[in-house]
């Protein structure tokens, strides 16, 4: 299981409030059946300033170097490409 050291990564879901993302966790979806050639299923889940936990699951396109599907926040995919990168799952950094 995965874990970005990063507890308090700022979160701005669409509008100017900040949200505060605490024990920010992510690990693989590797039994999803889609090719682990061409795409990384991950879940995320941390707690807001409330406490209140919030996850889900975040889809990366190899080919097209971007997540795919939902729109996520920018903090929370760039703390994504950068555990995907510490894993080795990612061969080239992604800017």
């Amino acid at each position: 299981m995965g874990t970005n050291p990063a507890n308090r990564e700022p979160l701005r879901p669409g509008s100017s409030d900040t949200v505060t993302m605490k024990k920010l966790n992510f690990d693989f979806f590797d039994d999803s059946g889609q090719p682990r050639e061409s795409r990384i299923l991950m879940f995320y889940s941390f707690e807001n300033e409330d406490r209140l936990p919030r996850s889900g699951i975040l889809h990366y396109h190899l080919a097209e170097h971007r997540f795919v599907g939902p729109r996520h926040d920018r903090e929370l995919t760039e703390a994504a490409l950068a555990f995907l990168a510490k894993s080795g799952r990612l061969e080239e950094p992604v800017s």
